[in-house]
């Protein structure tokens, strides 16, 4: 049967599979292996929430561009527009640089999500999680995915990327952000990966309450992005992390329909940096 598929096809079909495959394998080692201790029934409520968020968002997505990113990519390649195609580079080069400038925009994207408050306001469900885990890489809100996918369909003919250069830098991204949610560790060898890929460790910080803290460590896939700008941060006691935003603690403000009302609270303070005090290093 899969030898009859072009290669594309299987890109789709691997879009589909991988973050499932990904989402077993990394919530079977949080069950045997969790770096936070967790009461089993908050775990499966929390992200059976996480997980219906992201099948309904899958859907409003797909209704709502549809193909939109193949016509754009192939309109970019027939006319040859964006800066990809004006290179003289093969395939390979051309798609590691893709993936490269890709994890670049997701990086400022991120910033900018934290930075600009009408961002912020979408943004922030993905901080209000008080349990992170592997389900917390798939907890964004529809808007907020609706205005990276019209972002990204702006870069498509600036760059002249490929549809399967997208699929590509699409698994890589599940692969990352699934790893680096979940409640694992990976001990001394996260001190070594975080040098070229963003780890568990690293994006702990990112989720903490603190405010210098969350303000930090935007990179998704490669960990070079917060050095360069200067956002890298670590400390020790990371167990002592607490995960959330405390104007979301509220139950109701977990649910399906409390996380898609998120951005249309009230607007709420930045997390206080007295909240708790750092441990020291």
């Amino acid at each position: 049967m899969f030898s009859e598929l072009t290669g594309l096809q299987l890109l789709y079909l691997a879009q589909r599979l991988v973050p499932v495959i990904l989402l077993g394998l990394f919530w079977s080692w949080e069950s045997w292996a969790a770096f936070k201790p967790y009461d089993r029934q908050i775990r499966y409520r929390h992200a059976f929430h996480n997980l219906l968020l992201a099948v309904l968002n899958v859907l409003f997505l797909g209704l709502l561009f549809g193909t939109a990113v193949e016509f754009m990519s192939q309109w970019s390649r027939e006319h040859n527009w964006g800066l990809l195609h004006q290179l003289p580079l093969g395939v390979t080069g051309k798609t590691i640089l893709a993936v490269i400038i890709l994890d670049a925009w997701m990086y400022c994207w991120h910033w900018l999500n934290h930075r600009v408050p009408f961002f912020w306001r979408f943004h922030r469900m993905h901080h209000s999680d008080p349990h992170m885990d592997v389900s917390t890489a798939t907890r964004f809100h529809w808007g907020e995915l609706t205005f990276s996918t019209l972002f990204r369909l702006l870069l498509i003919p600036l760059l002249g990327l490929q549809s399967w250069q997208l699929i590509l830098y699409g698994m890589l991204v599940f692969l990352s952000t699934q790893f680096h949610h979940a409640n694992i560790s990976i001990g001394k060898a996260d001190h070594v990966l975080r040098w070229l890929f963003v780890t568990p460790d690293m994006h702990k910080i990112h989720h903490s309450r603190l405010h210098q803290e969350f303000n930090s460590n935007y990179s998704t896939v490669f960990s070079c992005w917060d050095r360069l700008a200067r956002t890298y941060q670590m400390r020790s006691h990371l167990e002592t992390i607490d995960f959330g935003l405390p104007e979301f603690d509220d139950p109701g403000r977990q649910t399906v329909l409390g996380m898609w009302k998120t951005p249309f609270c009230a607007p709420a303070p930045r997390p206080n940096p007295q909240y708790r005090k750092r441990p020291p290093e």
